[in-house]
Formats: structure tokens, C-alpha cells, sequence
């Protein structure tokens, strides 16, 4: 009987580790392409425009700027968000509802000197961002 009951408490804690493990895919960090972004007007600030997903009810956004990188060079201006969807199903197996209206999430980058002539570029897609004014 004691060498059931130890392989019953192995069984149970294998599952229990197994569930764990997949309740952390849920809500990974991502990084996410920018698309448009302004430049303020001394040309050393940049501010990403993400679009993301619906606020909760109380007006909270499920979305927060996990990390975000800027590269530069005497040409261009890499920048890269990662993004956290804190609202995401915690299992894989849940469902996530969806909605096809976006909203914006600005991200700020500072810049060592003026932008100038330099090409804003997505860092993930290597894509020129779209330089809108703000």
C-alpha cells in the first residue's frame, strides 16, 4: 500500500507542475512592430503610437511596456516595444475574446541627439515607421 500512495503523490505533483507551467504561457511579454509615431518638435523625443486592444470596464488597459530599445546611428533610428497582454487567458486552452477596434498606447523614446535627418525604423520588421504629425 505505502508504494501506491507515493506513486499516487508523484502522479499528483507531475500535474500540478504540468498546470503551472502552462498557466505562465498565457501572459508572456512580446515584442510588438510600430507602425507611426511623432517626433516632438526639438526632435529628440520620439513617441510610438501601438495600437492595442479595448480598455476593461473600469477603464484600465490590459496592456502594459514591458521593456522598449533604441539604436542609434548617424542614419537612422531603430526603436523596439515589448508588450504584455495582462487580460490574455492564463491557460491555452481559454478563450480570448477580440475586438477589431484598435486603441493607441504611446510609448516615449529620447533621443542622444536631434533626429534630423535620420530614418525612424522598426527595430523587429527592420520597416520604416510612418512619421505622422502629432
Amino acid at each position: 500500500m505505502p508504494a501506491s500512495i507515493s506513486n499516487r503523490t508523484a502522479i499528483s505533483l507531475l500535474l500540478v507542475g504540468q498546470i503551472a507551467s502552462l498557466a505562465g504561457c498565457g501572459r508572456q511579454p512580446y515584442w510588438d512592430q510600430v507602425v507611426r509615431a511623432t517626433v516632438s518638435d526639438d526632435e529628440r523625443t520620439i513617441v510610438a503610437i501601438m495600437t492595442i486592444g479595448p480598455p476593461e470596464a473600469d477603464g484600465t488597459s490590459c496592456y502594459e511596456v514591458t521593456d522598449k530599445e533604441t539604436e542609434e546611428s548617424a542614419t537612422q533610428v531603430r526603436i523596439a516595444v515589448q508588450l504584455r497582454n495582462n487580460c490574455t487567458p492564463v491557460f491555452p486552452w481559454q478563450q480570448e475574446l477580440t475586438s477589431l477596434e484598435g486603441y493607441p498606447l504611446k510609448v516615449e523614446f529620447r533621443l542622444k541627439a536631434p533626429l534630423a535627418e535620420r530614418k525612424v525604423i522598426d527595430r523587429l520588421s527592420g520597416e520604416p515607421i510612418t512619421v505622422i504629425d502629432g
